[in-house]
């Protein structure tokens, strides 16, 4: 029958085992920055406006200018990780003139939901019209009106705005979708008309499959 232990190896046995390495648990790696790979591309544009001529597009490093309440001045919003996306075809009436892609990622998912909100609340309580100018001396009106987009990604918002401005008009419709804590902006202006919900929406749900 084995012998117990002494009570001097037993205090022995507790020191070695309080000192023995503990198991080291590796922690998640970080995400990797956001890269080019995440933005919608010439193709996926061109498969929703087959009609867009010549589209010029180029990535920069820009911050989303989202909606503080209800100013007609927005604010940089730069995150952990950002990158930019934008088309630029050739102009005709009652076309695409200008489409923006926006992608910021947070360190939370609760920051990235506040910058939807921020899309949210605005489509509830900025509606209506905003004379003001265009930083040149021109007088603009600016025509807020609501948009509550279906559910694309996690969740998603809205909205829609029109510039009229010496005789013309330039509409813009803003889908915003988030995916986990990357958020995707896309901001489609068209002239003389408001971009079609479905265009948009299709573009939408293009984005968040990248993200995923």
């Amino acid at each position: 029958m084995r012998s117990p232990l002494t009570p001097l190896a037993a205090a022995l046995a507790v020191v070695v085992a309080i000192l023995a390495p503990a198991s080291v648990v590796a922690a998640p790696a970080p995400p990797a920055p956001l890269t080019r790979q995440h933005l919608l591309t010439s193709e996926d544009y061109l498969a929703v406006y087959p009609d867009m001529r010549d589209p010029l597009r180029t990535v920069m490093r820009s911050p989303v200018f989202a909606p503080r309440g209800c100013r007609d001045q927005g604010v940089a919003v730069r995150g952990s990780s950002r990158i930019q996306g934008s088309v630029s075809p050739e102009v005709r009436r009652r076309s695409v003139a200008l489409i923006d892609q926006n992608v910021v990622r947070f360190d939370s998912v609760r920051q990235a939901r506040a910058l939807v909100t921020r899309y949210r609340d605005f489509s509830k309580r900025c509606v209506g019209d905003v004379d003001t100018d265009d930083g040149e001396g021109s007088a603009v009106r600016l025509k807020n009106r609501a948009w509550f987009p279906p559910r694309v990604g996690d969740e998603s918002a809205g909205m829609l705005i029109g510039w009229f401005s010496r005789g013309a008009a330039d509409w813009r419709r803003v889908l915003v979708v988030r995916v986990g804590r990357t958020v995707s902006v896309l901001d489609v202006d068209f002239t003389d008309v408001r971009p079609p919900r479905r265009g948009v929406l299709a573009l939408g749900r293009l984005a968040v499959a990248r993200l995923r």
